[in-house]
């Protein structure tokens, strides 16, 4: 399984963030993501333990992240991956997953993305469907009002 967990990852909430695992719902003021579990610090004080493969979704610092099958061309799932949700029209849901996001430094103990690789997914009806390329510099995006900038300078 994909996973784009980091050890020893730890986050800050804003007031609004959750985990979903088991099917439950646990908000939190922190979460910090280990090798096998993860850490769910409450607003009240307490700790939850879950496995990190039972967990469904979260949400941190007004980023919301799910799991989802990962889709390729041919429309196959590969693999499942977290990926982040954008946007949602007509019941339509819009996501965006990195491919090369999460190489971790050791050295500052930060994710260090070295190429950031954006693939956009749609969910319509319950189906998953990766975009093409022409479609994400098309007008599929403009009906969630998501405009993708590409940068050109990067190396």
């Amino acid at each position: 399984m994909l996973v784009i967990f980091s050890t020893g990852a730890m986050a800050e909430s804003d007031g609004d963030d959750f985990v979903v695992a088991d099917g439950v719902t646990y908000f939190c003021q922190d979460m910090r993501i280990g090798l096998l579990r993860t850490w769910i610090y409450t607003p009240d004080g307490g700790i939850v333990k879950v496995s990190n493969n039972n967990v469904q979704a979260y949400r941190l610092n007004g980023r919301q992240y799910e799991l989802l099958p990962l889709i390729d061309r041919c429309g196959d799932t590969v693999d499942h991956a977290f990926m982040e949700f954008i946007a949602m029209r007509n019941g339509n849901r819009l996501y965006r997953y990195c491919s090369n996001c999460s190489k971790y430094d050791p050295l500052n103990g930060e994710i260090a993305p070295l190429n950031f690789v954006y693939r956009y997914y749609v969910s319509e009806n319950g189906h998953l469907k990766l975009l093409t390329e022409e479609e994400v510099n098309g007008d599929a995006l403009a009906c969630y009002k998501v405009k993708v900038i590409k940068d050109n300078k990067r190396k």
